[in-house]
């Protein structure tokens, strides 16, 4: 009870299957509780109860065999334990984590390259604002599902609590997606270019910021230990790092078309597969981390 971290967790006790979780992950907490391996808080509760009953002879004996148990259980487990919440962020948080730091990375790097004059904002420019916006979008849906009601979302949004980062998160990434779609208006309505770098002083904050919240909303989670000792400078360089993964790639993609190597499909099919990988393995490993960081004991 004083410290939560002295016993050993089991994935298999009556009320220690923290796994499951709760809240839409509750129905498969129910599943797992036939598992439950209670034979010895069974013989121990019996051995308690016929000891209070025996003569002192008999309880000599009985007590001999609950040492023996205890010295044979090594370190201590938990078999039974007051649930804490569980894995409430799992595949969704993990997916929209990869597909924001994707959307943010790669309109960093292409605004980025508008500015100092290496790249033109031209047709390819325009593909990777695109490929940004669905990327955002798939973002908030995964967001939405992970509150399971839509309208949930609208209440953060028409009724904020500005200390929260879910409310300041959301709110950037509506901003950070109407920037992007301005850019797509100053382009087809032929606009002055100079309005492109303009609008990109102010959405790559914004598009950084995008990529790097979550780490400040996670903080927020109170008793998470993991969560919370992180300093900011640890969540900003995770962040950066992350959006220079998964947007690095997609934009290497499109710059192979400066490069003269669009030509031949070997290359960028070959990219595309590595795209496809870092991904993928990106995603586990940072789903791996949420699960992990939900399953320490609270603080």
């Amino acid at each position: 009870m004083l410290e939560p971290g002295a016993t050993e967790r089991s994935d298999s006790g009556v009320m220690t299957t923290q796994a499951g979780g709760v809240g839409h992950f509750a129905k498969y907490a129910d599943k797992r509780l036939d598992a439950a391996d209670t034979p010895s808080m069974v013989v121990q509760l019996a051995l308690e109860m016929k000891a209070k009953e025996a003569n002192p002879r008999d309880r000599a004996i009985i007590h001999d065999v609950m040492a023996k148990l205890d010295q044979e259980a090594g370190k201590p487990k938990r078999v039974y334990d007051a649930p804490s919440k569980g894995i409430l962020w799992d595949r969704e948080v993990a997916g929209y984590l990869v597909t924001k730091s994707a959307a943010a990375g790669l309109y960093i790097l292409m605004m980025l390259g508008v500015i100092s004059g290496y790249l033109p904002f031209d047709e390819m420019i325009v593909i990777g604002l695109l490929a940004s916006i669905a990327l955002l979008g798939l973002t908030g849906l995964l967001l939405v599902k992970d509150l399971d009601k839509p309208m949930r979302f609208i209440y953060v949004m028409l009724r904020p609590n500005w200390s929260s980062w879910l409310v300041r998160g959301g709110y950037t990434l509506g901003a950070f997606g109407a920037a992007m779609t301005a850019h797509l208006a100053i382009y087809f309505l032929g606009l002055p270019s100079q309005w492109h770098i303009w609008l990109a002083f102010a959405a790559i904050p914004l598009a950084w910021l995008t990529a790097t919240y979550t780490g400040w909303l996670f903080k927020q989670a109170k008793g998470r230990e993991m969560w919370a000792n992180r300093s900011d400078w640890e969540i900003a360089l995770t962040g950066t790092g992350e959006m220079l993964l998964f947007g690095g790639l997609p934009f290497i993609l499109l710059e192979m078309n400066n490069w003269g190597l669009a030509t031949s499909y070997a290359i960028p099919l070959l990219v595309a597969i590595i795209l496809g990988v870092v991904y993928w393995k990106g995603y586990n490993h940072i789903l791996h981390g949420l699960r992990k960081a939900q399953m320490e004991p609270l603080i």
